[in-house]
């Protein structure tokens, strides 16, 4: 990660804002959260050769985590923001929706047919009154200024 946040400082002009948006997870208490808590064994249980690695640098995952990373390559203090997608809909939208999650992949499809089976069961006893699945995911929306040179590094003049 710190050779992409030099490289974006060496591409954005200095006053020149970096924004991101980063996965934040399941919002609580709602069918994604219930479809990770389902499925995470299941990745887990996949051959090792198969698993789909994590993406991601998990120091971004938190605001003092991305300054870290960021700011010795001449960003200011972040400004952070958690934003819920709401993914709410009919179960079968909400399936399709959380049945693309990346790391589905290498399970076998006799797999993913149960795990989609005891989703729908555990999702239906959250249904709203209308029939839909609450369901919503979290990002973080970081937003970084560029500043001068980085630290450590000589302006030269310029």
């Amino acid at each position: 990660m710190e050779r992409v946040a030099a490289e974006v400082a060496r591409v954005l002009a200095p006053g020149g804002t970096l924004a991101v948006a980063l996965g934040a997870g399941a919002a609580g208490g709602e069918a994604c959260e219930s479809f990770l808590r389902l499925a995470r064994p299941l990745f887990e249980a996949a051959p090792a050769a198969q698993r789909i690695p994590p993406l991601g640098d998990p120091r971004l995952r938190t605001r003092e985590g991305f300054d870290a990373v960021f700011r010795p390559a001449g960003f200011a203090p972040a400004e952070w923001e958690t934003v819920r997608i709401d993914l709410t809909g009919p179960p079968e939208q909400v399936w399709r929706t959380v049945g693309t999650y990346y790391d589905l992949g290498p399970l076998a499809p006799p797999v993913t047919e149960e795990l989609r089976a005891r989703f729908e069961a555990e999702s239906a006893a959250m249904a709203l009154p209308d029939g839909r699945v609450p369901c919503g995911m979290k990002v973080h929306v970081a937003t970084a200024v560029r500043g001068g040179a980085p630290e450590g590094v000589m302006n030269e003049g310029r």
